[in-house]
């Protein structure tokens, strides 16, 4: 995962404070709780982020396509599988 779960808390909170400050939301559970799907919320998205990008690293290095780790091709190539799998799998990367 890109950020630790200390920091997807502080984010989440940052977030659900804005929503509720500029009264953009009403809410029917405890403000608490709306933090925490919030939060959790981000972590499942992280997750399949790290997925995606563990499964497009495997698929480059298995098949061999003789690219060098690390080189712009290797780069190009990675962000190329990473979004056939996103697609595939009806995620939306940023």
């Amino acid at each position: 995962m890109r950020l630790s779960e200390e920091r997807v808390a502080v984010i989440s909170k940052i977030i659900c404070n804005n929503l509720l400050d500029d009264e953009l939301i009403d809410l029917e559970i405890d403000e608490d709780g709306f933090i925490n799907l919030v939060e959790n919320l981000l972590i499942k998205d992280m997750l399949v982020e790290g997925e995606i990008d563990e499964e497009a690293t495997a698929f480059l290095l298995k098949n061999n396509l003789n690219l060098e780790e690390g080189s712009t091709a290797w780069g190009v190539e990675l962000e190329r599988k990473k979004e056939e799998l996103s697609i595939a799998r009806g995620y939306v990367s940023y």
